[in-house]
């Protein structure tokens, strides 16, 4: 009979993932200029309309106006950077803001400087934490290369909040899975999916993902599924003191990817942890995994096999 701590740990795994969902789909539809329903978001979670406003800013910290507005600024904010060619009135368009000045309003105000002055520079002075300029920040250059890489389709489980405090709780609970269903072979995926350099820590998600084989079906506990996108990557391979993938994520961003004449996709970035490799471990090997626009081809040289 199942224990009653059992019983309440699925009914919260599984609240987590119908909140999850609400989160992907959300960021999934920011380029939407139609606001977005809150009936439409409740129906994706699987919960009452009457209710949901209060689960969503129990869950988040905050209205679903003001979570959505921070994560099309937040997301135009790495645009600007990254995806240097595109002009800001394309980036508000794709963060779906009708117009280039209402855009330039609402970023203003969430950054405290022009879309302009931050893609010249003015992201570096930029302190997620305090929600203020801070300090220039120094880059170096990296071994970055370039690699196609499959679809893939994995098992996640999402921790929100500083990235040195979530992953290792997110790894526990993703490997104690991972084992309890056989799976110990397969490759292991780390997604930070904010940038910690414009996004509050607390506000950061972290998803620990397992690869899933081909038509396998789970025993047990439910488990949230998505696909990481095939296409070109940028690679990275790390080996050092964990604490040091921040700084090596913000050198491949800042020093190779103005010179490299590449522009970032959408896609999340990914951590690629062989299946021999304890996440957690300290010091770690990884694969940092930057996804590339496809408007480009590689070169026979600069394509490498997986």
């Amino acid at each position: 009979m199942p224990k009653v701590e059992d019983k309440r740990h699925d009914k919260a795994a599984a609240f987590a993932q119908r909140m999850n969902r609400v989160l992907d789909f959300i960021d999934g539809h920011l380029a939407e200029t139609e606001p977005l329903r809150l009936d439409a978001l409740a129906s994706v979670a699987a919960f009452s309309p009457y209710h949901f406003h209060r689960i969503f800013r129990a869950w988040t910290g905050e209205t679903l106006q003001d979570f959505v507005r921070h994560r099309r600024l937040e997301k135009a904010g790495g645009q600007l950077v990254h995806n240097p060619a595109i002009s800001v009135q394309a980036v508000a368009l794709q963060c779906g803001f009708t117009s280039a000045e209402g855009f330039s309003r609402a970023f203003a105000q969430h950054f405290g400087m022009s879309p302009s002055n931050w893609r010249s520079g003015g992201y570096r002075q930029w302190d997620p934490i305090r929600g203020c300029a801070g300090g220039d920040r120094a880059c170096s250059g990296l071994d970055v290369r370039m690699r196609c890489e499959p679809d893939r389709t994995v098992a996640y489980f999402r921790m929100t909040g500083d990235y040195r405090d979530t992953a290792d709780e997110a790894w526990a609970r993703c490997i104690e899975w991972q084992l309890s269903q056989g799976l110990a072979h397969q490759a292991r995926f780390g997604m930070p999916l904010d940038d910690p350099l414009i996004t509050p820590p607390s506000r950061c998600r972290y998803d620990a993902c397992v690869e899933l084989p081909a038509g396998w079906t789970p025993s047990g506990e439910r488990v949230s599924r998505k696909r990481i996108e095939g296409g070109v990557y940028a690679c990275l391979a790390y080996a050092g003191p964990r604490s040091g993938i921040g700084a090596a994520w913000i050198e491949m961003l800042g020093e190779w990817l103005p010179h490299s004449g590449h522009a970032l996709s959408e896609e999340p970035f990914v951590e690629h942890y062989r299946p021999s490799v304890l996440p957690t471990a300290n010091p770690i090997t990884v694969e940092l995994c930057m996804p590339l626009s496809g408007q480009f081809a590689l070169s026979k040289d600069e394509a490498e096999s997986a």
